[in-house]
C-alpha cells in the first residue's frame, strides 16, 4: 500500500506535472483524431494519466476520472478571478467553508463573461459587498507559484484591484465569515486560492496605481 504524499511532496513532485501533460495530450488526441487505433491509444494514455494522478494524490481512480470527465475539447488552462477590495487600508477576505482558510473573494471565470465583470460578480456573491474593478494587478500561472494543494487543472489566476462601492457582509453556502484585515495581521489563508504575496502585491498597487501589471 502506498502512503498518501503530503502537500510539500506534491508541490515539488514533477510527476504531478507529467500526469497533467499526459492527460492534456490524451484529451487533445481524443478531440481531433478520427483514426480508431489512435483513439484507442489516446484512451489508454488517458487511463494512465488518471491512474498516475490517483496514485500521487491518494484519491480513488474513479474520483479522478469523474473530475476530468466534464473537460472536453482542446485542453487549455482554467481562469481563476480574484479581487482586492479595501476599507480603511484593510483588505477584504472571505473564509472558505471547504477548508476553513481565508481568501480573496473570487472564483472561476464564466463563459461569455468579461473577466472584470466576473470578478465584480464574485465579490458580491461571496461577500455581499459590491466593488468596481480599477486595474489588473497580476496574471499568474499557478504552477509557477507555491499555491497548495496543487489543482489537477492548469490555472491562470487574474488578480484585480477593486474599489468598494457599497453592500454589507453576507455569508452563503460557500463562505462562513467575512472581514477586512491588515496586511501585517492576516488570518490563516486558503493557500490554494490566495497567497500572502498576492495580498502584499495588492497593497502595493493600492498605494501606486501606476505600477505595471505583473505577469508570468
Amino acid at each position: 500500500m502506498v502512503d498518501k504524499p503530503d502537500v510539500d511532496d506534491l508541490e515539488k513532485n514533477p510527476w504531478i506535472d507529467w500526469a497533467a501533460k499526459i492527460q492534456a495530450i490524451a484529451q487533445n488526441g481524443l478531440t481531433f483524431s478520427r483514426d480508431e487505433f489512435d483513439l484507442e491509444r489516446y484512451h489508454q494514455l488517458q487511463a494512465i494519466a488518471h491512474d498516475m494522478t490517483a496514485l500521487l494524490t491518494g484519491a480513488p481512480t474513479e474520483k479522478v476520472k469523474n473530475f476530468f470527465l466534464p473537460d472536453h475539447g482542446y485542453a487549455t488552462p482554467k481562469i481563476d478571478l480574484r479581487g482586492g477590495v479595501f476599507l480603511d487600508n484593510k483588505i477584504l477576505l472571505v473564509k472558505e467553508r471547504a477548508d476553513g482558510g481565508w481568501a480573496l473573494p473570487g472564483g472561476w471565470g464564466d463563459v461569455c463573461e468579461p473577466p472584470a465583470y466576473g470578478v465584480e460578480r464574485e465579490i458580491v456573491e461571496e461577500s455581499g459587498y459590491s466593488a468596481k474593478v480599477i486595474k489588473l494587478v497580476a496574471l499568474r500561472d499557478t504552477q509557477r507559484h507555491p499555491y497548495c494543494p496543487r489543482s489537477p487543472y492548469h490555472i491562470y489566476k487574474l488578480i484585480f484591484l477593486c474599489e468598494l462601492t457599497g453592500g454589507a457582509p453576507k455569508e452563503n453556502i460557500e463562505i462562513s465569515d467575512i472581514g477586512f484585515f491588515d496586511v501585517d495581521d492576516l488570518p490563516e489563508l486558503s493557500r490554494g486560492r490566495t497567497l500572502p504575496e498576492d495580498i502584499r502585491l495588492l497593497f502595493e498597487h493600492k498605494k501606486n496605481h501606476e505600477l505595471p501589471t505583473v505577469f508570468d
